[in-house]
């Protein structure tokens, strides 16, 4: 047996004692590992960024946060950008969606296993067709970044963009996997007047956001008349649709940065925020830190909220705040069961909503109080900072690249865990594959809430 069928065998073998969460939490991390390593080298990052520098970005990409301690487009080489896009791109769609895809090619079976880390991964039912949704997945992510590119290439040609294609590629994937990463030092403020690229970037931005499970209901209900939407999508578009349309005024009406524009730039400035916030793409047109103290506390609720389900953003999701609103209306209509639109929502959609929140507050409230013991002080920017890594956003303050070492590494375990699901990540630490006896039928107790 060979030194390469021994270390297979084992890793297998490793693998097969992981649950789905545990296989999760692994694979990111294993990719953010081996990130870091492809950008250490001075080929990738011409000893222009340190090791942690490059630890930091690779945790980023591979998350979709789009936070840097450094710059991209100066302090990489092309093939340190080209490893930063691909780490993008596996975090985008999930680390094992484009191996699951070259199975399925190959018209071979998906093992248990690969099924349950990509449901667990996508947040997927228990009974969906997982070899379908890779499929769809694949075909999605082709045709959207393919149809941006073009777009973005044309017009960064008419600029006078330096490197058009490259650019194009770059930003195009960034969007649709909501990283935000960009290869500008001031993310997209050059091209804050141009329709065009601002308008691509959200489309490509929003259609991450939503999920991939909204773009197959849609195009298959698009494709056959007498198809209805499911709940599932109703809900993400309704939220989606119902943050933009709330927050877009109010950002356009009382933010005083936006208020020195002329209409027309400052209605788009305010939409292309909201989205960017929303949907966890993380690109910025005007510069965040001179933006009003209101419009930070609002763009921070909207990042918390975050993005949808099986999608490639992140945050609390719509459809767990969803969730939790119409637990809040139905009691405050003394109504016995949980309602949204019409439907009844299951007890274990609820638990679930539940957890995922408190389990995400709980998270960003420890990562906010460990970050200011770092830098020994609390300011809005290091929360919005906190807010922006566990979100997986990449909106910044300018404070990010201002941290010490171990404020550097709390916002790494923030982007980190936002990626991989501060639920996940505790259902990989403390979650058994069956329940002890005593642990099958509990006594009721009774708590005063």
């Amino acid at each position: 047996m060979s030194i390469f069928t021994r270390v297979e065998h084992g890793i297998s073998s490793f693998a097969r004692r992981l649950s789905a969460p545990q296989l999760v939490f692994v694979g990111f991390l294993s990719y953010a590992l081996s990130g870091w390593a492809l950008l250490c080298p001075a080929m990738a990052s011409g000893n222009r960024a340190s090791i942690l520098d490059n630890l930091f970005t690779s945790v980023s990409a591979i998350s979709t946060t789009g936070l840097t301690t450094v710059s991209v487009g100066e302090d990489y080489t092309w093939f340190g950008q080209l490893v930063i896009l691909s780490l993008i791109q596996l975090g985008g769609i999930g680390y094992m969606t484009l191996s699951s895809f070259v199975i399925l090619a190959r018209k071979q079976p998906l093992g248990p296993s690969r099924e349950g880390v990509l449901k667990a991964q996508f947040a997927l039912p228990s009974e969906f067709n997982i070899g379908h949704f890779v499929w769809q997945v694949a075909v999605f992510t082709l045709m959207i970044e393919g149809m941006g590119t073009i777009v973005l290439y044309l017009e960064f040609l008419a600029v006078g963009q330096r490197q058009p294609l490259w650019h194009a590629v770059f930003h195009s994937v960034s969007s649709f996997c909501t990283a935000g990463f960009s290869l500008n030092n001031n993310s997209l403020e050059d091209y804050a007047a141009n329709a065009a690229i601002n308008i691509t970037i959200s489309l490509l931005g929003y259609l991450g956001a939503v999920g991939f499970i909204v773009l197959a209901d849609v195009w298959f209900s698009l494709r056959s008349r007498t198809k209805r939407l499911t709940f599932t999508s109703t809900v993400i578009l309704a939220m989606t649709t119902g943050i933009f349309a709330v927050a877009t005024p109010l950002l356009f009406c009382f933010d005083p940065l936006l208020a020195e524009l002329p209409a027309t730039e400052r209605l788009m400035a305010a939409a292309f925020q909201v989205m960017s916030a929303s949907s966890t793409t993380g690109f910025n047109t005007v510069p965040i830190s001179q933006m009003g103290g209101a419009t930070i506390m609002l763009i921070t609720m909207i990042m918390v909220i975050g993005a949808s389900p099986s999608g490639t953003g992140g945050g609390v999701k719509t459809t767990s705040v969803s969730a939790l609103m119409a637990v809040v209306w139905s009691t405050l209509r003394g109504r016995p069961v949980v309602g949204l639109m019409g439907r009844e929502i299951p007890l274990e959609r609820l638990q679930a909503a539940a957890s995922q929140c408190t389990m995400y507050l709980g998270t960003l409230g420890l990562g906010v109080y460990a970050l200011a013991l770092a830098e020994h002080t609390l300011s809005i920017e290091l929360l919005f900072e906190c807010v922006s890594a566990l979100g997986t956003v990449g909106l910044s303050m300018g404070a990010t690249a201002a941290l010490n070492t171990v404020g550097k590494l709390v916002v790494i375990g923030l982007m980190f865990l936002g990626r991989v699901g501060p639920l996940t990540a505790g259902l990989a630490l403390l979650q058994r594959r069956t329940l002890l006896p005593s642990e099958a039928v509990l006594p009721r107790g009774e708590l005063t809430l």
